[in-house]
């Protein structure tokens, strides 16, 4: 409302202060991380509503399904998640409780731990991953053409690369 219209003076509004930055770069990893963080949320809230899974779940999930024999060793997995492997051995102790892994002794070194899909384990996912490939075309696909989506798996691809490189330099 003007001033004409109230007889008031507005109101002054704060000044935005952004931190992080005004350059392409800084804006774009702004951008970047608080889509990455809403995106996840949301996908997280639906897919616990839906199958009691947390996406860290989902991911040791799918790593094991797709592993030769729906296995791994306990390293090898903690290696290929992109969710805190340091938690690795409570998550895991968690799916095992709920009968949808299994661990067992490595059957090529005994002294080795391996994390196995059960068949309730298989089951849940199976489920799982139909209803998140369904959440994934609701919130992701309708935001991207098939070229914009390459060059978004381009850049991704390069992030990815940048982040280890700079891991295999010393601090």
């Amino acid at each position: 409302m003007s001033i004409e219209q109230s007889g008031h003076p507005a109101e002054p509004q704060p000044e935005r202060r952004d931190l992080t930055g005004y350059t392409p770069k800084a804006r774009a990893w702004r951008a970047f991380f608080e889509t990455s963080a809403i995106i996840s949320d949301r996908m997280e809230k639906r897919l616990h509503a839906t199958t009691g899974l947390k996406l860290t779940d989902y991911n040791l999930l799918l790593l094991l399904s797709e592993a030769p024999g729906q296995q791994l060793r306990m390293g090898e997995l903690a290696e290929k998640m992109v969710f805190s492997p340091s938690r690795l051995s409570y998550q895991v102790k968690s799916l095992t409780s709920r009968g949808l892994i299994e661990r067992c002794a490595d059957p090529q070194d005994k002294r080795g731990m391996t994390a196995r899909l059960t068949e309730e384990g298989r089951s849940v996912f199976a489920t799982a991953s139909k209803l998140h490939a369904q959440h994934i075309k609701q919130l992701f696909h309708p935001a991207l053409d098939n070229t914009e989506a390459e060059e978004l798996k381009r850049i991704c691809d390069q992030i990815l690369q940048t982040v280890a490189a700079a891991e295999a330099e010393p601090c």
